[in-house]
């Protein structure tokens, strides 16, 4: 008798617009409470439209960022600023954050010029969608990326469309 391995699923993505803090606050906290523990959360950011280097306003509150993303991701979570030319300063906070931040040849990946569209690319995300996200994203919203099997993705998209 032959035994059947059955293979598993491949993990996806599905990434979220939001406009406003409070609306990404309300659909992580609806996350928490009620999907799997299994899903992976990241959260991608403008702080501003231009690329500011070194600045100590900048430093300052991306410290204070990196522990406010700490409480609302999950201790464990990664964060980090970053400069991209074409959309400005960035941040990331989640699991997604080491591959934003990750060195190329001396440079980080997020700040070459394609590289958060080659970084969605990556995840799996379609080309007109991932340059739509990232229209999206120059606009002043947040993307929420988030990792999971198809049935916990499905999930989640039915919870946030319901309005509690």
């Amino acid at each position: 008798m032959k035994s059947k391995i059955k293979k598993q699923e491949k993990k996806h993505f599905s990434i979220k617009s939001y406009q406003h803090l409070w609306q990404l606050e309300e659909a992580i906290k609806k996350i928490h409470a009620n999907a799997s523990e299994q899903l992976q959360l990241s959260v991608l950011g403008q702080l501003g439209q231009k690329c500011i280097v070194n600045n100590k306003e900048i430093m300052k509150s991306g410290k204070e960022m990196k522990r406010y993303w700490k409480g609302a991701l999950g201790a464990n979570s990664h964060f980090g600023l970053f400069c991209n030319p074409e959309i400005g300063t960035l941040f990331i906070a989640g699991v997604l954050a080491p591959q934003f931040l990750s060195n190329m040849d001396g440079k980080v990946l997020g700040e070459m010029t394609s590289g958060p569209y080659a970084i969605l690319r990556g995840l799996g995300i379609e080309g007109s969608k991932a340059t739509g996200y990232l229209k999206t994203l120059n606009n002043g919203y947040f993307l929420m990326l988030i990792r999971g099997y198809d049935y916990e993705l499905d999930k989640v998209a039915t919870l946030l469309e319901s309005r509690r």
